[in-house]
């Protein structure tokens, strides 16, 4: 029973450090980023707080400091003063989500409630005089130092933390934007956790002692929680960038051909280094090539014969009808693109036949036939619908009907 206990209080400070880091870890990737928001600055400052205290809290960070200056009780101090600090911050945070006159009024008493608990936390440690270590005794051991220090410290982490979980579930479950919905609900379970450690805190203060080997892992989970909400911005700036690197490869075995046919559309003379030295952000990347894509399709126009549209929308109707089968003989083409199926493998079709004539030296049509518009009206929709069209353009077969006459 007590080598379980061991093993468990060893995992439970290893989750702990793990926690710690990923917050610190979290702290230096968003410090660049906290100059130009305010709300970035309070959850900056809240999980820099938090980080702070959790690290005064780790056995090794304490038997250091108790090497380097022979006392634990001033460490202890200011832990505590930094998860005030990192929970007032927090509430701060959500309460300044809140729109109306009354805001303004709020924001100023809390920040004078803190200010009064910061500064009346040493004022009740020196009370009682000469002390040990801050710490609830399990059993009926007396905690130091005394109950009142204590209760000032669990009753406002409790109402922090109440506060911010309420806020951030009503505010987030109402939220359309995706990215602060995530980050409301992520923040709000990590006050949670930390409403967990303060809970057994106050049970461990009345006597109760059997919920204290879950400290360690609470602690650990508002670490990462609140590490996750501060670093979200960073990983979806990240998912955003690779999406658009993989959306530019992606549509690169179109854009070659018909680069290929068409030079004159590049934008930027080919350097051979694609996506690993670019010439701006993958956005931009990506935003060009669909242009270049684009151009190419109005020079290949006038190549595109009566005979070709014919057969391009032959080819269409038999891909429409397989992909609203899931078990249809096109395997390039899925269920979930069969709203697009027949724009996209018409232009594949025409792409090919025309790129094939221009090619092949073939003189172009004195009145050229439209070839089919790219279905979309915004950049990701355009995206999609060329990733369907490169897709199909790959299997399609090379259209054998003549495409236009040959140059004399």
């Amino acid at each position: 029973m007590f080598s379980a206990t061991a093993d468990v209080g060893a995992l439970g400070a290893t989750a702990q450090t793990l926690g710690t880091l990923c917050m610190w870890a979290a702290v230096l990737l968003r410090l660049p980023h906290t100059v130009g928001s305010r709300q970035q600055r309070e959850l900056w400052l809240a999980c820099l707080a938090a980080a702070a205290a959790n690290t005064l809290d780790l056995d090794s960070v304490g038997a250091l400091f108790d090497r380097t200056f022979g006392s634990l009780h001033s460490m202890d101090l200011i832990r505590n003063i930094c998860g005030i600090i990192s929970a007032f911050a927090l509430l701060e945070l959500v309460l300044s989500l809140n729109t109306g006159t009354r805001r303004r009024a709020l924001l100023v008493w809390l920040r004078v409630a803190a200010c009064c608990v910061v500064a009346g936390l040493p004022a009740l440690d020196a009370l009682y005089g000469p002390h040990g270590r801050h710490l609830i005794q399990d059993g009926a051991t007396s905690p130091t130092p005394p109950a009142p220090y204590w209760l000032v410290i669990i009753t406002t982490h409790l109402a922090a933390n109440a506060l911010c979980l309420l806020v951030c579930l009503s505010r987030g479950r109402h939220c359309a934007d995706r990215s602060l919905r995530a980050g409301l609900l992520l923040l709000g379970s990590g006050t949670a956790m930390a409403g967990v450690f303060w809970l057994n805190s106050l049970s461990h203060l009345l006597g109760h002692t059997r919920g204290g080997i879950a400290q360690p892992f609470a602690l650990a989970l508002h670490g990462l929680l609140i590490a996750a909400t501060l670093a979200l911005p960073t990983t979806a700036a990240a998912h955003r960038t690779l999406r658009d690197v993989r959306n530019w490869w992606r549509i690169r075995p179109l854009w070659r051909d018909l680069v290929e046919a068409c030079p004159h559309v590049l934008l930027i003379p080919r350097r051979g280094r694609g996506i690993l030295r670019p010439l701006g952000p993958p956005r931009l990347l990506l935003y060009r090539r669909l242009m270049e894509i684009r151009d190419a399709i109005l020079t290949l126009s006038p190549y595109a014969t009566t005979e070709l549209h014919q057969y391009a929308r032959e080819f269409a109707e038999n891909q429409d009808g397989s992909a609203s089968t899931p078990s249809g003989p096109d395997p390039c083409h899925h269920a979930s693109d069969a709203a697009g199926a027949f724009p996209a493998a018409e232009l594949a079709v025409l792409l090919k036949g025309a790129r094939a004539a221009r090619m092949s030296g073939a003189e172009p049509q004195h009145v050229a036939l439209p070839i089919a518009q790219i279905g979309a009206d915004t950049l990701p929709e355009e995206t999609a619908f060329l990733i369907t069209v490169t897709r199909i353009y790959r299997s399609a077969p090379l259209p054998v009907h003549p495409h236009a006459q040959p140059r004399k």
